[in-house]
């Protein structure tokens, strides 16, 4: 391809501005790696001078919650500059990349004109000297600072670790951890939690993140190898009609999943085996249905709430409170609208069932309340109402000393509800700010968490109380994901967390470019990580980070995946994908 001079010119402009660009990004990324080596985000002086004056006064709740705060925003100021910094090599490489490519282009259409002895000097040996400095010049910045970013990023400072801890357990840690003593650890090498009417089903995830909404998938065999571009272990794809953001439930050898579009909402039902739709079922124009869409985000829809299943039927809801009730075969045993659950960010909790009853978690402005229902006849069976604002986490089911409970995170209040009746059974203040993970459980433990706020390891029971927290890791979306040894959080800025269950500690922590979404399912030993490109980061569920695996699917995914029976499924931007190895 000829080009003109018209183009050489443009060329020379691009390489201009991508010259300039690599230089300001890497003379950046220079300083803030230097400022993170030599800069220490906990030797802020008033940081110290408050956890002296706490050292002296260790019962003054106000100074605590100051250190709590500074802390906090240390650390996440921190790990921002970090991943900023990580960015900044990927920018550099494109910006050096697009000059190198533009110089070449350059140079092989420049005319050479030949040397006669006292020929005058070419006017334009100085335009491409000067071009050939720049070109130097930003080769070696941008070589040492890509060298830099590698070379020194693991021995950056660690706030991790024991060499940043003032106490020798943590940091603050007799701020933030208390009676860590106070509660006894199992000792069992079985990931599967041991607890009280908690049996996982090999071929059935009912609800969101399973089995009581847990996290935990039951079976082993499952894929750690597959790729969706190229459609290894792939069995099969499924575009489904509508979109949503719910994710699949499974029962027995069927899959239901949700989707919305407008002011058009509808269930699928699709065979296992080969991803077939077998039926659809429409869930709109009900009696007492908006005529206007509710606020929500824009990126969301109506169908974000995931579906529940069990023996008794398939119930689904929506952002503008339409609620569902099908059979088996689709059809509709009863529907009703529930009035709008508007909030800033539209509904998202997820329905759950115990028994023949299905526990609705209904946040909005108006009100927020647990109602439970009747599967069979749709009649309202009881309408707690809950305290303090509106929250997007989902129910979570619980079984503690002999007695089930369906526990809400909430705002400011962790409660937990008789499922049966809906009476209040106990509540722990402690959370704040815009709250959507819901609350991870092991045999003993109830974890709550979210982003800004804290992690509180809670005590269940009439006298339920926290007995440890933490405020490093904390999730805006995804919801954590328990065993009785190990707690497992994912955060929206691309780091894990692996926490001692019982007693608080970090054991590990490992940080991935993207952020996580979708919540961590338990199954086979390891942990499932599915982050926002559809990558799954698969871990040993173990004390020490051990990756075992990174396959793809290939699109972009918020969505949390479902287990049975050897086989995984994740609904994708685009498709519903059935992973296996046979």
């Amino acid at each position: 391809m000829k080009i003109t001079e018209k183009d050489i010119s443009a060329l020379r402009i691009v390489s201009m501005i991508s010259g300039i660009f690599i230089l300001i990004i890497a003379l950046t990324m220079l300083f803030s790696l230097i400022q993170l080596k030599t800069i220490d985000p906990l030797d802020n002086p008033v940081l110290l001078d408050l956890q002296e004056q706490y050292n002296s006064n260790p019962d003054n709740a106000d100074l605590a919650e100051q250190i709590r705060a500074i802390d906090l925003m240390a650390r996440k100021a921190y790990f921002s500059s970090r991943r900023q910094i990580e960015i900044g090599s990927y920018l550099l490489l494109i910006g050096a990349a697009v000059f190198i490519l533009c110089q070449m282009l350059i140079s092989g259409q420049e005319k050479v004109l030949p040397s006669v002895p006292g020929e005058k000097k070419d006017p334009l040996a100085n335009l491409r000297m000067g071009r050939r400095l720049l070109f130097i010049s930003a080769s070696v910045i941008t070589f040492l600072a890509l060298a830099s970013s590698f070379i020194l990023r693991d021995s950056l400072p660690d706030l991790r670790s024991e060499q940043h801890d003032r106490s020798g357990q943590g940091v603050f840690s007799g701020i933030f951890r208390s009676d860590k003593n106070g509660t006894s650890q199992e000792e069992t090498d079985d990931y599967i939690i041991s607890g009280e009417e908690f049996v996982v089903h090999e071929s059935d995830f009912p609800f969101f993140r399973g089995v009581d909404g847990r996290g935990i998938a039951g079976g082993s065999g499952y894929p750690t190898e597959w790729d969706g571009d190229e459609g290894k272990n792939i069995k099969w794809k499924t575009i489904i009609p509508r979109e949503g953001k719910s994710s699949p439930v499974i029962w027995k050898d069927r899959i239901f999943i949700t989707g919305a579009e407008a002011k058009t909402c509808e269930v699928y039902c699709l065979d296992k085996n080969n991803g077939d739709i077998i039926w659809t079922a429409s869930a709109s124009d009900l009696p007492g249905e908006p005529e206007e869409l509710p606020e929500m985000d824009p990126d969301a829809g109506l169908a974000v709430s995931t579906a529940a299943v069990n023996e008794y039927g398939v119930c689904a809801i929506y952002a503008n409170g339409n609620l569902i009730c099908l059979d088996h075969d689709g059809n509709r045993k009863w529907a009703k609208n529930l009035g709008t659950p508007e909030n800033i960010y539209g509904y998202a909790s997820s329905l759950i069932m115990y028994n023949n009853i299905l526990a609705v978690q209904f946040d909005s402005n108006e009100k927020i309340s647990l109602m439970g229902f009747d599967i069979g006849s749709g009649e309202l069976i009881y309408e707690t109402i809950r305290k303090g604002r509106p929250v997007w986490s989902s129910p979570v089911i619980g079984h503690f000393d002999g007695k089930a409970q369906i526990i809400i995170n909430g705002n400011p209040d962790v409660t937990a509800f008789d499922p049966l009746t809906g009476e209040e059974l106990w509540s722990v203040e402690c959370m704040s700010g815009d709250v959507a993970p819901s609350v991870a459980l092991n045999s003993s433990i109830v974890y709550a968490v979210t982003d800004y706020a804290k992690l509180a390891a809670i005590k269940p029971g009439e006298n339920a109380s926290i007995i440890w927290e933490d405020n490093m890791y904390t999730p805006d979306v995804a919801s954590p994901v328990a065993t009785n040894k190990y707690l497992f959080v994912p955060t929206g800025y691309g780091e894990i967390a692996c926490y001692n269950a019982a007693l608080g500690d970090t054991l590990w922590t490992h940080y991935f470019m993207e952020s996580f979404y979708a919540s961590p399912v338990i199954a086979d030993n390891k942990v499932f990580f599915l982050d926002r490109t559809g990558m799954m980061r698969i871990v040993e569920a173990a004390g020490e980070f051990i990756l075992v695996a990174e396959p793809t699917i290939g699109e972009p995914t918020d969505c949390t995946p479902a287990f049975s029976e050897k086989e995984i499924f994740i609904r994708g931007r685009d498709y519903l994908y059935c992973i296996s190895e046979n």
